[in-house]
């Protein structure tokens, strides 16, 4: 901006800060300024409108148009004494202030600072509390990783100030670029970054700029956070405008969706930064690469100061906010071809374009790059039987080998002194375990071979009931046998066949109960149950009182109590509340919670059971009054709550056109209509009867179930 137009800049922003929010539009195209004078004050309102902060960019980006020059040609504060601190020269400036370098002039002892300056035509009270908003946030970030705040006042005419730790560092990217650092050195760097953004998150502050030039490495190779700038505290009481941002007060490149698009945001805005952080940590370039697109794009509005051009730039940069560095920066980076398989799961992870996808907290983030580190399984990944096994194989090659060697020889009737040296073998690899370990892998896998023999010989008793030989089990079923009648002769076998192995036994009980299920007759639930209530107390046997497969049996123990023609809600809904409960504890992300959640929210409120009609109005309030923990929400209230925590769980396992998700998004449909969220409704209803529309899915039930509500309600209005 030209020098002469500061003047009245500042006199018009005064002026609209003492006019009403909603009126400020109006005031300004009343005074028919220039668009670039217009412009300008909109860009400062923002500041106090919207982010409550006197700077939104670091001290290097920031613009140089707003300090007034001396004759000299010398900035006004240079060699200015403010409080013990003499100013040097500066760091960078903004709309409503300053960034200097000054030094300690106390003679205790010396010292390098950065001070924040505010501006003297800025110096009102209602930017003064922005000032001290960001004091605020930066006294309570007290982290060896964060810029300290070290002092705060005023200057002798009255003008607020922050004295800050100065940190001399280089960016991340360029730190992990110039050292050519291995993948998992830049990987404890990023942890290291982790643990200082979620320090300032369980201080309820939200960063909301994070990106590498925030982010700097000093020469003693110590990370260093920068920029709370446009950070806000987190106020579950607060107006929704307070936790938003406008595209001005961020990174584009950095920001997540939410933010581009002026929606609330949250720590897992701060999630989706880091992510790409990481990748350009990683790389040396941004997860999605159009910079010559939106290079062309820039240069057709560059130079335009009316305020339509300007619009039109940044709603193009807001739909692609991620930018491609220059190909001179691709060296010594990790190859892109790298970022695979479980890396590559958790960045997208902490990408998704919806918040609840993401890693819910940075902790959760950090944990699972170290998982990577060290060969774990990640959470960004579904745990399958394969992956996990897979995984293991990688981190125990040797053992797992030993193993097998172990096994082999055991069958193949090895000698003794063949096992002892593959024994031997096995030590060596495993430094400095000791003779009693080893006896117990030993003894170990001497029960696991008995067990698989056991196994084995049931199943060719069950094979053998298609025999109608006169020595085999299906002799007297003239070897015409259904699945069924082999399930009814084998039950009172599972626990002579395999005494001592109770958790055996009660996965065995399980199955047959998950057989018995639905076939409708009075002695199929009868045998439900029995198996049920067997494979529960086996499992507690086995595993003691809290377990997650403990859990999954007391949710298949109330199916079994639901089946019969007179079921006791009371203590169906209180096996199922502790059953939840359970699960959540032990493994929050096991297949049956999501199951769990939803039988429990058709307790709570549908009319009558989906599936068997049965009145369920007069239980609810068993379910109500059961529910871990205690809640004095009402009962469309807390099954709306349980059918959101399910769905994302759904949506790790199955794709979206499934009969789970569909049933889903139905009953959660219905709780938002019984209490007037029509716009949540709307979207989740339509989502409802597209689904119920494709194959092997039936949701008719539940849509009865809406649609005549919706015909009451209508009816009564």
């Amino acid at each position: 901006m030209k020098t002469h137009n500061w003047k009245k800049v500042s006199e018009i922003l005064l002026d609209c800060l003492e006019v009403e929010t909603s009126n400020r539009r109006k005031f300004l195209d009343d005074l028919k300024i220039s668009p670039e004078v217009s412009t300008e004050v909109e860009s400062l309102l923002a500041f106090e409108t919207e982010t409550e902060d006197f700077m939104t960019l670091s001290a290097n980006e920031i613009s140089r148009d707003f300090f007034s020059f001396d004759e000299s040609g010398e900035k006004s504060f240079v060699a200015q004494q403010i409080g013990i601190y003499k100013i040097i020269k500066e760091l960078g400036f903004g709309g409503m202030g300053a960034v200097f370098l000054a030094e300690r002039t106390d003679g205790k002892f010396e010292q390098e600072v950065a001070i924040k300056l505010l501006k003297r035509e800025f110096n009102v009270e209602k930017i003064r509390r922005i000032f001290r908003r960001e004091r605020e946030i930066l006294a309570a970030l007290t982290h060896p990783n964060i810029a300290r705040l070290l002092d705060a006042g005023k200057t002798g005419d009255g003008i607020p100030y922050l004295v800050m730790e100065y940190i001399e560092g280089v960016p991340v990217d360029k730190f992990c670029l110039e050292n050519s650092l291995e993948l998992n050195e830049r990987l404890k760097i990023f942890n290291k970054i982790c643990e200082a953004v979620a320090f300032a998150h369980r201080n309820l502050i939200i960063h909301r700029d994070l990106k590498p030039s925030n982010i700097l490495i000093t020469k003693d190779g110590e990370t260093k956070l920068l920029d709370f700038g446009i950070s806000k505290l987190l106020d579950e009481s607060a107006e929704t405008p307070k936790n938003t941002t406008l595209f001005g007060a961020m990174t584009p490149e950095y920001a997540s969706p939410e933010q581009i698009r002026g929606e609330t945001v949250s720590t897992a805005t701060d999630i989706y930064s880091l992510g790409v952080v990481l990748y350009k940590m990683l790389t040396g370039t941004f997860p999605k690469d159009d910079t010559d697109t939106r290079k062309e794009e820039d240069a057709g509005t560059e130079g335009r100061g009316d305020a339509e051009n300007e619009n039109k730039r940044k709603q193009k940069i807001a739909a692609s906010p991620r930018r491609r560095v220059p190909a001179s920066f691709h060296r010594r980076t990790v190859a892109v071809s790298e970022i695979k398989g479980d890396l590559k799961n958790i960045i997208g992870k902490s990408l998704s374009d919806e918040p609840e996808r993401r890693y819910q907290t940075v902790e959760q983030f950090s944990a699972d790059i170290w998982r990577f580190i060290d060969g774990l399984p990640v959470t960004a990944r579904s745990a399958t039987f394969s992956y996990r096994a897979g995984k293991f194989y990688n981190r125990n090659k040797i053992s797992v080998i030993a193993a097998a060697l172990m096994v082999i020889s055991l069958l193949a009737g090895i000698s003794v002194a063949v096992r002892q040296t593959n024994v031997a073998k096995k030590q060596a690899r495993i430094a400095n375990e000791s003779q009693k370990l080893a006896e117990l892998e030993t003894v170990k896998a001497k029960s696991e071979k008995e067990k698989s023999e056991k196994i084995s010989q049931f199943m060719a008793k069950v094979i053998s009931y298609a025999n109608p030989r006169w020595y085999a089990e299906g002799a007297k079923f003239d070897g015409d046998v259904k699945i069924i009648d082999v399930l009814d002769d084998l039950t009172d076998k599972i626990e002579t066949e395999f005494a001592g192995q109770p958790d055996i036994q009660a996965e065995l009980h399980h199955k047959f109960s998950e057989v018995y299920n639905g076939r409708g007759t009075k002695e199929a639930r009868e045998k439900q149950l029995f198996h049920a209530r067997r494979a529960l107390k086996l499992r507690k046997q086995f595993y003691g009182e809290k377990h997650e497969l403990i859990a999954k049996d007391m949710y298949y123990l109330c199916a079994a109590l639901k089946t019969f023609k007179k079921p006791d809600h009371e203590k169906i809904a209180k096996i199922s509340a502790e059953s939840i409960e359970m699960m959540r504890e032990t493994n929050p992300n096991n297949l049956n919670l999501p199951f769990m959640l939803q039988d429990y929210s058709i307790g709570l409120m549908m009319p009558y059971d989906i599936n068997t009609k049965e009145n369920f109005e007069k239980s609810h309030k068993f379910y109500l009054q059961t529910a871990m923990p205690p809640t004095d929400k009402n009962k469309y209230q807390l099954a709306e709550n349980y059918l959101r925590e399910a769905l994302p769980i759904y949506r790790k396992y199955y794709k979206e056109d499934n009969q789970a998700i569909a049933q889903n998004e139905c009953i959660l449909a219905y709780s938002l209509l019984m209490q007037n969220k029509m716009t949540d409704f709307e979207r989740y209803f339509t989502t409802c009867k597209d689904l119920d529309k494709k194959p092997n899915i039936d949701s008719k039930g539940t849509i009865n179930i809406i649609e005549d509500a919706l015909a009451k309600k209508s009816k009564f209005n």
